[in-house]
């Protein structure tokens, strides 16, 4: 398992706040601001995305290693949503997959890959833009919203909940 001491300070921060303002990015790309439920249920997603795969240190050691540094700086997640534009978002990851390249092994590299991407899919997923586009509560939905206070949002969601801004910037 690689750890951080291969990166600079400024590297680390990189590749610890990339994958929470990626989600960040994805969940504003598309905002339902009619009831606000979009950014909630995103917001839930992303947390729990990272709980998890902050837990998952078996299957995946690095991308485990960076969510729970992640996690341990929750406390400035509010300032990297500041920093979660789409231009800013797309320059660091490709200053991310350079730095990646230069300094982690392809394991590891793979392995945050497939955090990030996972990041951006749960959160794409986390709320259905396109089942109530008109922000009406139509009588078919109404159990599947009483769920969602009940339950964490499924990240199992055929990809036909996502807008089409969201599998733009998926691409």
């Amino acid at each position: 398992m690689t750890d951080f001491s291969k990166l600079s300070s400024n590297e680390q921060k990189l590749i610890v706040s990339l994958p929470y303002r990626v989600g960040v990015w994805v969940s504003n790309v598309d905002d339902n601001t009619g009831s606000g439920m979009d950014d909630k249920r995103e917001q839930q997603a992303l947390e729990l995305v990272i709980g998890r795969m902050a837990t998952s240190h078996r299957k995946m050691p690095f991308a485990a290693m960076v969510m729970k540094e992640v996690q341990n700086n929750k406390a400035i997640w509010a300032d990297w949503s500041q920093q979660a534009d789409e231009q800013a978002v797309l320059k660091d990851i490709q200053a991310a997959i350079e730095i990646c390249g230069q300094k982690l092994s392809p394991a590891d590299i793979k392995q945050y890959k497939q955090a990030v991407w996972h990041i951006a899919l749960a959160v794409a997923q986390a709320y259905g833009e396109q089942i109530d586009p008109d922000n009406e509560m139509h009588v078919d939905r109404f159990f599947t919203w009483l769920a969602s206070f009940l339950t964490a949002p499924s990240l199992r969601k055929t990809p036909e909940n996502m807008s089409p801004r969201e599998k733009t910037a998926l691409k």
